[in-house]
Formats: structure tokens, sequence, C-alpha cells
């Protein structure tokens, strides 16, 4: 290449003339090469001259270098990781050896691909800001950008950057020798000169490498056979222009689909180089993969190789984002959000009901269902609600040709409960009907006339979850502070009681039911049966976990003297103290600097796991005989607690914004003016109170207030009226109030007794 050979003011250095000495050592050398006496090369004259002229090229590269700066040839002087500078003798005698070897001219420098690096990049900036001529680096880009092995060996680090890598415990096997910095730099120096010329330069050689490499892989399926090969692909994919359409079809679609198609190994081997970027550069290439799957699926309105290919490659960053956590290599709150995952187009674009049925199919057919990093939890939700909608056909269906042979059978779980019984009665009707619990839920009170149409089951929920989370009924303790519950590790209550909870969380799942329940994270961690340690005590129990860590952080070797802790944990219960030996006879095992992190291991898994594992253990079984299956594994454990209890934001201002009006009513009518300005002036529990009041449940939707099918319809004149509600269809009666004041003490005394239900 040109680009290898020709000498440019930006990067090359005029070769001064070899010292006598130096001259003399590499004719010696030549010699050497062409002495048939040695029996190692037999040449002809011309053959001789040739290995004496390679010689002197490598004497003069070893000696003098190339000339062009941060060569990455490590047998050049002008390579800033190489042999550095020799004494002539040993030049000589290297130069022998490199040019006896059998491609020996693989070595030279004027013979091996081009390459770029920040350096050469800004030096050629300025060049063409003084002289107004973009030429020189656009022959530069055009070169390096349109060959792999080019692009392969440029932006490299040096190898004090991967000394410091190394010391961050990096295996050296992770690294591909990339310098993200100097990338990035790079493309900021090329768009600033804001010339036309070279831009187009740039993408079309990067068009024109892509179009190689897929001939390459229609040749052969592992076109890319080492990581080596994995630096075009990062390299190309750090290209700020790959954010504008117009570079979408000739560009990105043949850069995705080819790290789509990847071999598995060589997949990992880019996730695990991902895991090293910094969150920004991440979120880069996140944005990248999500502009191309909106644009192309508004665009093709289908799901066709492009959209899958940006969804896998978008599965590799979601990846390598789970993994820098995993790995240490990224603190917990430098961790790109999951929601940033979450793709616009395909949640609400996509037929979710179609997208299930290809998932459960036995057709090898792409679907979003496999990969849920893509779909937000209401999305997930749907896709729950079409599983529980198919097993309850079946069950529908099963009891309906089961009525024909041995009588009638419901096609719903019904459950009839006294409400001076609610927890006895419910554990008996549930449990003689485990087949059941998939079947819609109907509820009725014994002695009440209410209908269940989705309120009475709101309320029973509400009813029984207050009944079983009292502190006086023992499953469960509450921390004032933290405003949470947790398994009462000393409960007598039967296990068939903690069952019932993991079967009632499951069934309010399953009939789209809101809840009240105040568990710690970790919870819904277990419940996902993902590992806890002690990142998860620090939140859910903050005193505990900053202690412990206090004793990890701890540097002195007086750890015993000053901590006093031996290896057991010491608890009350019903009045007497305890102790649990973390080790056999930890009682007689103290806590040294030396076991510290054994003790604060054990003691964590303790407090989470073991100490609660029976009463857990029955809450798990219970929740997974109703929810077991492939469909929860789509959910994140912080979508798990949104699914249970709801969105913790209440937006009154959306919930204002999406309310519908009846009978008279709309958005500009004073009494509505007059219901807002209340609404929007309650301190937060009373809001709590309100939504209570009007649909059953204090607890907000999982796309929040904004996504409540919310009417509001009028109910009279009457101002000594108050006003009442329908919970089942989230519908408020209010009277015309004129008064602000009058309104507010009546709506406020409607909402002081909400408990029970009533025909209106």
């Amino acid at each position: 290449s040109s680009s290898g050979t020709k000498a440019m003011d930006v990067h090359m250095q005029e070769a001064e003339p070899i010292p006598e000495a130096s001259e003399k050592a590499a004719e010696k050398a030549a010699r050497m090469l062409t002495d048939d006496s040695r029996g190692t090369f037999v040449l002809e004259e011309d053959a001789a001259r040739r290995g004496s002229e390679l010689v002197k090229r490598y004497f003069l590269q070893l000696t003098k270098g190339c000339g062009r700066k941060r060569c990455p040839n490590v047998n050049c002087l002008s390579c800033i990781d190489g042999r550095g500078l020799l004494e002539p003798t040993e030049a000589a005698l290297l130069s022998l050896e490199l040019a006896k070897s059998d491609n020996g001219d693989v070595g030279l420098c004027d013979e091996l691909p081009p390459f770029l690096h920040l350096e050469l990049i800004q030096g050629y900036e300025q060049q063409a800001r003084s002289s107004g001529d973009v030429k020189p680096l656009t022959r530069e880009v055009a070169a390096v950008f349109s060959s792999s092995d080019a692009l392969n060996r440029s932006f490299l680090s040096t190898k004090a950057q991967l000394q410091e890598a190394k010391h961050k415990h990096v295996p050296e096997v992770e690294l591909i020798g990339l310098d993200t910095y100097a990338i990035i730099e790079s493309y900021q120096s090329l768009l600033r000169l804001q010339s036309a010329e070279l831009i187009l330069a740039l993408m079309n050689a990067t068009e024109s490498l892509l179009v190689k490499l897929q001939v390459a892989q229609l040749a052969q399926s592992t076109f890319v056979s080492e990581s080596i090969g994995l630096r075009q692909f990062v390299i190309l994919m750090h290209n700020p222009l790959l954010l504008e359409p117009q570079y979408h079809k000739q560009v990105l679609l043949p850069l995705l689909l080819l790290i789509a198609s990847l071999p598995s190994e060589l997949g990992e081997a880019l996730v695990r180089w991902w895991t090293l970027l910094p969150t920004p550069l991440l979120q880069q290439l996140v944005s990248v993969c999500q502009q191309f799957v909106t644009v192309r699926l508004y665009h093709t309105a289908r799901i066709d190789e492009a959209v899958i290919a940006g969804t896998r490659v978008l599965g590799h960053l979601y990846e390598a984002n789970e993994s820098a956590i995993r790995l240490g290599r990224r603190a917990p709150h430098e961790k790109l959000d999951y929601h940033a995952f979450y793709n616009d187009a395909v949640n609400q674009e996509v037929n979710l009901k179609e997208d299930y049925q290809r998932w459960k199919s036995e057709r090898d057919e792409f679907s979003f269902c496999e990969h849920p990093y893509i779909l937000e939890p209401s999305s997930k939700s749907r896709v729950l609600m079409y599983d529980a909608t198919v097993q309850m056909t079946h069950e529908f269906e099963g009891a309906i040709l089961r009525s024909l042979f041995v009588g009638a059978t419901s096609p719903y779980l019904v459950v009839k409960i006294r409400r001076s019984h609610l927890i006895s009665d419910t554990l008996l009707q549930m449990s003689l009907r485990k087949g059941d619990l998939k079947k819609p839920l109907k509820v009725q009170f014994v002695g009440e006339e209410g209908i269940d149409e989705g309120g009475v089951q709101k309320e029973f929920f509400q009813l029984i979850m207050a009944q079983i989370f009292d502190v006086n009924y023992g499953m469960f303790t509450y921390d004032e502070e933290l405003r949470v519950y947790w398994f009462n590790r000393s409960s007598l209550e039967n296990e068939r009681e903690f069952e019932l909870i993991g079967i009632l969380l499951g069934v309010a799942i399953y009939n789209g039911v809101i809840l009240d329940v105040r568990f710690p994270h970790v919870v819904y961690k277990k419940l996902m049966e993902q590992e806890v340690g002690l990142e998860d005590l620090k939140i859910a129990f903050p005193d505990m976990g900053r202690t412990l860590q206090q004793l990890l952080d701890y540097s002195a070797d007086d750890a015993e003297s000053v901590f006093g802790l031996c290896m057991q944990v010491c608890y009350e219960e019903f009045g007497e103290r305890r102790a649990h030996d973390l080790v056999p006879n930890g009682g007689d095992v103290p806590v040294t600097s030396a076991n510290k992190a054994e003790y604060v291991a054990l003691y964590t898994r303790y407090l989470l796991v073991d100490s609660i594992a029976r009463q857990f253990g029955a809450f798990m079984r219970g929740f997974q005989s109703v929810c077991g299956g492939d469909c929860l594994q789509l959910f994140r454990w912080e979508e798990l607690e949104l699914l249970i209890c709801g969105s913790p934001e209440l937006d009154f201002e959306a919930l204002q914004r999406v309310a519908q009006y009846d009978d008279g009513y709309s958005a500009e009518h004073p009494t509505i003016q007059l219901l807002w300005q209340v609404i929007h002036e309650l301190p937060l529990e009373q809001k709590k109170g309100f939504l209570f009041f009007c649909t059953g449940s204090d607890r907000v939707p999982i796309k929040g207030l904004g996504n409540l099918n919310f009417v509001i319809s009028k109910n009279g004149a009457d101002e000594n009226r108050l006003p009442s509600a329908h919970t089942c269809f989230n519908h408020l009666l209010l009277p015309e109030y004129k008064c602000k004041e009058k309104l507010r003490q009546q709506l406020l005394k409607a909402m002081s007794d909400t408990e029970g239900f009533h025909i209106i």
C-alpha cells in the first residue's frame, strides 16, 4: 500500500546516514547470510543480493525506524513498545535472524498494511487546517477503513495501558488490545474538520470493508477465527455517524448482521470486551442499536433479519452491562439502568400475542420473549396474561367436558369467605382446589350480595393481606424505620400458612390485582432464585449491612480485641437469649482479621437465607405452584416486584390527563376543576385513600396512573349526597358540587369508610 511507504511530513522522519560502524555491522550480517560455507542457505547470485538487501532493510528499520509514529511493528524503532535502541552488532544479528525466517518480509513495515492512531490523525487534522487540504488524511482513512488487516492493527493499546488493565484483575485473554479513548477521539477529530469529502471516504471505505466481510462469511461461516479479528467490529461500532439513519442500510445493517452471526466463543469475547467500557460509551452503543431497531420496525412494520440482528447485538450489550457488575468492573451505581434496553417500538408495535405463540411453538422462529431485556414490565405482564388465558382456557374446556360426564364444574376459582374467618376459610378452600388456582378468581363474602366483577376480589386481597401481615399474627416482623416486613424466624405458624401467602401472590398476579406487600427487595431476588449477599443486606437492612462492612474495612490486625465477636449469631426469642453457631463450636471461635470475611459471608447468609429457610421455603412452594414456569423467567426481580406491588410513583397529574368524563361532565366543568384542585392538595396518604376509594386498591398499575382507565360521571346535583364508586370499573360517581370546601368535605367523608362491597 502506498499509505505504508510514502513519506509524509505528518508521520515520517528523514532517515539519517548510517554511521560507519553500523554500516559495517549490517554488511557483515549480509555476508553471513550469503556465506555458503555456513550450509544454511545456498543462493544464486541474484538471490544472495536480495538477501543482502533484506538484511540491510531490517537493520535500518531496527536502528532508525520506519518514521511512522506509534508503529505497531515491534521490530521497528518507531514502535513505542518495540525493542528500543539496539547496539549495532545486536541489531545486525537480529536483522540476520529476521531475514532468515521463512516469512521474513512480513516483518518489514513497508510490506505491512497501513494503520491509524490518534496522534497520526490529529497531526493530519492540524495539517488540513493549516493547508486546507484534507486529501492526505482522506487517503489514509480510506486505506485503513477498507481493510480488515489495517483496521485490526489500528488504535492499539500500549503495553502500559494493557498492564494497567491487568492490575484491575482483567485476564489477558479478555483484552483485545484497543485504546478506546483513542478511537473515540479519532472519530471526533475526523468530524471536527466538517469535510464532506472525508466523511464520504470514511463511510464508503467502511461499506467496502463490510461487503468483503459478508463475502468472506458466505465462503466460510468462521470468517473471523480469533479475537484479534473482533477489533474491527469494536472500532466500527463506535462511529457516531451510525446514529444517522442515512447510514443504516449500507453500513449499520451489515455490521449488526456480522456481529450477530459471530461464532459463540467470539460473541462471548466481544461481550467481555464491552464489560470494560465506561457507562457513557456503552450507552452510546445501546442507543445505536435501539435507534436502528426502532426506525426499522416503524419503517417496515415487520420483524425481519435487520430487527433480529439489532435485537441480538443489543442482547450482547445487555449481557456486558450485567457482567460488568458481577465481575467487579463497574460499581453498582455506575451500571447502565436496565430501562435503557426497553424498546418503545417493540413494546408498542409488535403483536405480543403472536410473539408469545411463536415462543411457545415448536418451530424455530424468532420471538422477543427469548430476549426479555427489550420488553417493558407491562408487555411481560401481557405475555403472562396470555399464558394464563391459555392455561385457564384449557381448564375451562376441561371443566365443560367433565360436566358432560360427572356433572357441572365451575370454570372459575370461586371462594366463599366469611369476613370473620378470612385466613382459615381461604386456606381451606385454596388447599382443596389447587388444580383450579389459575382459573379466574371470583370472591363471595358470605351474607353479602356483591357480584364480583373485580371490586370484591380487590377488597378480599386488601383485607386478607392486612390480617396476614399483622405482627400480632406472628408470621412477620415489621421494621418501623424501613417500613418493610420480614419473615419471623421464630414463627410457630404452620408452613401451610406461609404457603398460602405464596399462593395468594400468584393468584393476584394471574388476576391482575396489585397488592400492598411491603417486602425488602431480597424477597423478590430469592423468588427469582438469585443469589443474595452483603450488598443486598446493606440495601434491605442498612444498619446491619454497615456494621458488617465496617468490620470488613477494618485494616488493623487487632480485630479480635476491637470487635469482640465470635462465630455466632445471638438473638432473642420469646424473651430468651439464643445463639446460632456459624461454624461448629462457633462460640469458641473468635472473629479475627484472618477470618472476618468468612464471618461476614456466613452471618449474611444466616440472616437472609438460613434463619428463614422453613418459612421462605413454604412461601416459595406456594408461589411456584401458581406462577412456576417459563413466563416468570421473563422478569427481572425488580420487574417482579413491580408486577406484584405496582408502580411506586403516584402521578395524579398523569391521572388527570387521561381521565374520561360522562353524563355531562368534561375537563372544563367547574366541579371537575374543583375536584382536581382538592386532589392535588391532599397529602400522600389521603391521595392513596382516594385511589383506594375509586379503584379498590391504593397501588398503581405497572405503567403508572397515566395508564389507568379512570371515568368520572355526574351523579345528580344534590350537594348533600356523598360521592360513590364502582371499584370494579375504576368509575367515580360525583355529585355536582359548586363549592370547593363542600366537595372536599364530602369526598373525605366518603373515603373514610370504604370497607365492604355495596351495590350502588
